[in-house]
């Protein structure tokens, strides 16, 4: 075999040679890429899962303060209920609605949040997701219908309690509650919704 012949083989040699080491090259790039958008994608649903619960713990604890079975005077206007006078249906229910204005802002700043973290959780993680999250977004629906009918019953001079008795203590145990009310159904149904969201967002926070 000629000198030229030899080169010719070799040259071969090399250019597949460089073939093969670009296609290895190719494959491991391409898996170290898909690694790399597997743990991208593990790191994504790990701060979407916890941002969800950060949220709705955030949701559950001004739900139980908007609850508070106590209602200091402070929480009141200022001369309401001044000693020896006896407030007028006006005061008294501007008084309760002062109160619940100042509670349910709370509660809106933090559905506002839980409403977001919701979106961005079924954008991931689709229909089950949304089945996670609307349990409590009903325990909002809930208490702020409470909240309507109990200042109603202010306007009515407290008649709408008295012509329909267990309407009245369904709605007093809807608007006040603490979370260790065993017996309140709304309370069992606020802790049964975070158990959901903490059951549906837990596996995703062990890959973080």
């Amino acid at each position: 075999m000629g000198l030229a012949e030899i080169g010719l083989v070799v040259g071969m040699g090399k250019d597949v040679l460089l073939g093969v080491a670009g296609i290895v090259t190719a494959l491991v790039a391409r898996k170290g890429l898909n690694n790399w958008l597997r743990e991208l994608g593990g790191r994504t649903k790990f701060e979407a899962a916890l941002a969800l619960m950060r949220a709705s713990y955030s949701l559950r604890e001004a739900l139980f303060n908007c609850r508070a079975p106590l209602v200091v005077a402070a929480e009141f206007p200022a001369g309401y209920k001044q000693a020896g006078v006896n407030p007028s249906t006006k005061d008294e229910v501007n008084a309760w609605n002062h109160v619940f204005k100042n509670r349910w802002s709370h509660v809106a700043t933090a559905l506002k949040e839980f409403d977001t973290r919701s979106l961005e959780a079924e954008a991931i993680w689709g229909s089950g997701a949304r089945e996670a999250t609307q349990l409590l977004s009903r325990c909002v629906s809930v208490l702020y219908a409470a909240i309507e009918s109990y200042i109603d019953n202010c306007v009515s001079e407290g008649e709408n309690f008295r012509v329909d008795r267990q309407f009245s203590s369904k709605v007093r145990s809807e608007v006040f509650g603490t979370r260790t009310s065993s017996d309140n159904e709304l309370t069992k149904q606020i802790l049964t919704a975070i158990q959901t969201l903490e059951d549906f967002s837990r596996p995703h926070l062990r890959h973080g």
